[in-house]
């Protein structure tokens, strides 16, 4: 599947990693240089912000990489990245080059950071509008849908009932059975346009809001229980997707393609795996159209068809809604379609989105920069040792030991406020003691393990003499400040506002 499963956090979207790493490469050792040269001044400044932008990327690729965006977004950003970089590299880099011939390694990757920076930019904003226009789609294959039904079923119903409720009136004792048959046909038919009017409004007003774990055995045995056949009722171990109540309408909708007037093989197949479930019919022959086969693959379309069932068009848009995918396999024998639905490891209501939400991890940069902050003032007015981190990248000096810092600051709370996501019975509460003794232990595992062993290791890399480990008193209370801040800002400070709440806000204000 395209998208990551809630009951998979963990794994990492590949694409935030790869700009991580890019990004990094382009940052580390080369525009570091540049400060180690005597270029002027304004060589200089232009280094630190180009550090500064290489480390925000490098930051953007690991929040991308355990955020709860799905993997058609991620995907959409790293192009937009990696076009960037190469493009304005292309145009800029020979020229900067040329100015610069001695630091053209410095130079280049410079460049490539602006670059890679703006595609980034632009990626971002082309995900989202991918992400908008998928929902707007959705909500027009559902307009259309809902305007058939509402011209179709209702309007028909109702030509009915009014000609044989004026037939009863006028007591033909002939035809009131006939009439009464009609009368309750249409009575049905008007009951399911209902039904399925209402799942079409819920599904374009709430936007999925209302989705929520559902446990996926006990609606096939409802199936089973509905249609009377025993052999629906497969065997299925516990599992939860992230569904609502229709998903008893999909299994129905699913199982009811192929007609199994004819029919003697299993009407449902279920196949879980780790990361999803997928649901499948299959029948000998042909049985779908071509015209069916349009509408589940590629939605709604503009213009009415009558020779498709209401059945295709809700499967379809059942299983956008809970972000699955439906395929067909077509063979000279037999025809199969499969319905993927993600699983999620919830079994309450609540968001189980894969991964990190964005309000999230926003809050966690605010929340390791204060930190960080916090910590570099006390080294700064202590030890002095912010220019120690700067010699990691290649410059010994104070402002890149301070970027450098605050990088590292904001990247070590992520850590943790993944940790704190993914951890599960009560290791990290959300009570302040807790979380505050969550931070200290893990600003003392930072201090021991990342500045005694590691920064030691790569001091030595870099040609800087210093003793492994290197545990000194100051950089342990400092990291145990930084732990404690920490722990207290993530069990006490509130999440973000909703960007949308705040625009709806704003434009309020804006329009008294």
């Amino acid at each position: 599947m395209d998208r990551p499963s809630p009951s998979d956090r963990l794994a990492f979207k590949s694409e935030g990693v790869v700009i991580a790493v890019v990004a990094f490469a382009l940052t580390r050792g080369t525009v570091a240089d540049l400060l180690a040269t005597d270029s002027g001044f304004a060589t200089e400044v232009s280094a630190v912000l180009v550090l500064a932008v290489g480390f925000g990327v490098v930051l953007y690729g690991i929040n991308l990489a355990v955020s709860a965006r799905d993997r058609t977004y991620t995907r959409t950003v790293l192009v937009w990245f990696v076009a960037g970089a190469a493009g304005v590299g292309v145009l800029l880099g020979p020229l900067m080059t040329a100015s610069s011939p001695g630091n053209a390694t410095a130079v280049v990757a410079a460049v490539g950071i602006v670059g890679g920076g703006a595609g980034l930019l632009v990626g971002i904003r082309g995900a989202e509008a991918e992400r908008r226009q998928a929902t707007v789609d959705r909500q027009i294959e559902q307009a259309r849908l809902l305007n058939r039904i509402l011209r179709h079923e209702v309007r028909n119903s109702v030509t009915i009932l009014r000609g044989h409720s004026e037939l009863l009136f006028e007591e033909r004792e002939e035809t009131a059975d006939r009439s009464k048959t009609a009368i309750t046909d249409a009575i049905a038919r008007i009951e399911r346009a209902v039904d399925e009017t209402r799942f079409l409004t819920v599904g374009t007003v709430d936007g999925g809001s209302a989705l929520g774990p559902v446990r996926l055995d006990e609606a096939i045995r409802r199936h089973a229980e509905r249609t009377g056949r025993a052999e629906s009722a497969v065997s299925v171990r516990s599992v939860t997707v992230r569904a609502d109540r229709y998903v008893d309408r999909l299994l129905d909708e699913l199982v009811a393609l192929p007609g199994w007037a004819d029919a003697v093989a299993d009407p449902l197949a279920v196949d879980v795996r780790d990361r999803y479930v997928e649901l499948s019919v299959t029948a000998p022959g042909a049985w779908l159209s071509a015209r069916e086969r349009e509408v589940l693959v590629e939605g709604v379309p503009e213009q009415e068809r009558n020779d498709v069932d209401y059945g295709v068009p809700v499967l379809r848009l059942l299983a956008a809604r809970y972000d699955g995918d439906l395929g067909v396999d077509a063979t000279g024998d037999a025809t199969t379609v499969r319905v993927r639905l993600p699983r999620t490891d919830r079994t309450v209501a609540g968001s189980d989105t894969p991964g990190i939400a964005s309000g999230t991890l926003w809050r966690t940069l605010g929340i390791g920069l204060a930190a960080g902050v916090a910590m570099g003032a006390f080294f700064q007015g202590t030890t002095g040792t912010l220019p120690v981190i700067g010699a990691l990248y290649g410059a010994s000096v104070s402002s890149v030991g301070w970027i450098a810092h605050l990088f590292h600051s904001a990247v070590f709370a992520t850590v943790f406020t993944v940790a704190r996501s993914e951890l599960t019975d009560g290791l990290f509460g959300d009570t302040v003691g807790v979380s505050v003794a969550a931070g200290v232990a893990y600003g003392l595992f930072l201090w021991f393990v990342m500045a005694g062993v590691v920064m030691s290791l790569w001091l030595n890399a870099v040609g800087i003499a210093t003793p492994i480990p290197n545990l000194d008193s100051a950089s342990l209370v400092g990291h145990l400040l930084w732990g404690g801040l920490v722990g207290a800002l993530s069990a006490t400070l509130p999440p973000p506002p909703d960007r949308q709440a705040v625009r709806d806000r704003l434009l309020a204000v804006i329009g008294r």
